[in-house]
């Protein structure tokens, strides 16, 4: 072999292995970067299928429409979300409105720890939300002139 040809291989050879090792500096993190990039797609878009409850054997149907609430309903939700132990609904046992006196009676009959009072059904209904069990003597004394319903677990 003569010299320019063994000149010409060492010169390759060296060629050769530098670009190994910038290969291997470039590609190892090049090649690491695509796959953290596909399983981020990945997962982003199986999270984002969850999150809207797209559900791929689900029948293809729109949602049925809400029924609007009623007073009373919103009423008692607005109660249910205080939290309380105890939620009672109170109505006079003729369907009419609660008046001043009624109104009245209510708080002097019912505990005085009672933290909420929500007047609804175009004032047919008082929705009193406690944390405190309306005794039985309370109760007896509510009922002489109201109908009292229990509504803590429903």
């Amino acid at each position: 072999m003569s010299y320019d040809a063994r000149v010409a291989d060492e010169l390759r050879a060296d060629h050769e292995e530098k670009g190994k090792k910038l290969r291997g500096r470039f590609f190892r993190p090049a090649a690491f970067l695509i796959i953290a990039v596909a399983a981020t797609a990945f997962c982003g878009c199986n999270r984002a299928g969850t999150q809207t409850g797209n559900n791929n054997n689900a029948p293809a149907s729109s949602p049925s429409p809400r029924k609007p609430l009623t007073e009373f309903e919103r009423d008692l939700e607005y109660v249910r979300t205080g939290q309380f132990t105890y939620i009672y609904l109170i109505s006079r046992a003729d369907g009419s409105p609660l008046n001043n006196d009624d109104i009245a009676y209510l708080k002097q009959n019912a505990p005085p720890q009672t933290n909420q009072w929500v007047l609804t059904d175009e004032k047919r209904r008082v929705i009193a939300g406690t944390n405190f069990e309306f005794t039985p003597e309370n109760l007896d004394a509510l009922r002489k002139r109201f109908v009292v319903e229990d509504y803590s677990g429903k």
